[in-house]
């Protein structure tokens, strides 16, 4: 049996929250489905860089949601 991985979420305005999920493909999409994370209209990124919600979180991975800004 495999252990499950720590991913720490980061959503401005939500908090910060540990995810634990499964090994076999774990996704942004379920790290931040744990939390009800909102991200409608929201940038995702893992480690920094741009990241979308199928993309796969290994140990350790940070992912962070933050507002769009507007441009003017």
């Amino acid at each position: 049996m495999q252990k499950a991985i720590a991913v720490r979420v980061t959503a401005f305005g939500q908090g910060q929250f540990e995810s634990e999920l499964p090994p076999a493909v774990a996704t942004v999409s379920q790290a931040l489905a744990l939390h009800d994370v909102e991200t409608q209209g929201r940038r995702v990124a893992v480690n920094g860089h741009p990241a979308k919600l199928g993309s796969t979180v290994v140990e350790g991975d940070e992912v962070t949601v933050v507002p769009r800004v507007a441009r003017g």
